[in-house]
């Protein structure tokens, strides 16, 4: 999302439309990506004002309500669907979604993160029992900027420990991310391997394009 849009969108919007002030009707056409929005836009004291909803879902944003706290919550979330696998050992993880949400919440954090969410399967393909923790490693973005999947806080769920045959475990690894999340190309997993006590299993990834 552009975010000097979005702050020009948000200093002049009525929130639902719902303004004061002296008012006329306009014949003022509202265009998002170059794209007409059917809006209802209103002069009040010189300026222009559009409903807050409007110009956030043609900007591709998610507007939540909440009535029990008096909040509107404005987030925009990316969502790849991708069939990707990670090897190490035996051990086999199946990345099948990919989102990026510039407001995550679960119940391990304070306040929403700026985010990359993984869903993840993980199945041990043999008899050897291994020890792996995938979410204690870090991930690379765009080739160059490692971020650590625990750092600051593990709000991945419990995914690591013991893998013997037919184990498996579903969830997600969620890594907070400090950059604007419309710039990340690639994503590649850098992870400690897996191991049965005396062999050691490296990782075997490749690197996932999002398009």
């Amino acid at each position: 999302m552009n975010k000097k849009l979005v702050a020009l969108c948000m200093a002049v919007v009525l929130i639902f439309g719902v303004g004061i002030g002296a008012y006329a009707a306009t014949d003022i056409r509202l265009f998002v990506h170059g794209k007409q929005v059917n809006a209802d836009i209103q002069i009040i004291n010189g300026s222009s004002y559009v409903p807050l909803r409007t110009v956030s879902e043609a900007l591709g944003a998610d507007v939540r309500w909440d009535e029990s706290k008096r909040t509107i919550n404005i987030k925009n979330t990316k969502t790849y669907e991708v069939e990707t696998t990670i090897w190490s050992g035996s051990l086999l993880m199946k990345i099948s979604k990919i989102t990026l949400d510039t407001a995550y919440e679960n119940s391990k954090t304070k306040n929403p993160i700026n985010a990359i969410i993984f869903d993840v399967s993980i199945e041990n393909t043999t008899y050897s029992t291994l020890e792996w923790s995938p979410t204690k490693g870090s991930i690379r973005l765009n080739y160059d900027n490692f971020i650590e999947i625990s750092n600051p806080v593990n709000y991945s769920d419990d995914l690591n420990g013991s893998f013997s045959l037919q184990t498996v475990k579903k969830g997600k690894i969620i890594v907070p991310v400090n950059m604007n999340l419309d710039d990340i190309k690639t994503i590649d997993f850098v992870l400690e391997g897996s191991t049965d006590g005396s062999t050691y299993n490296p990782v075997q990834a490749m690197p996932i394009k999002l398009k």
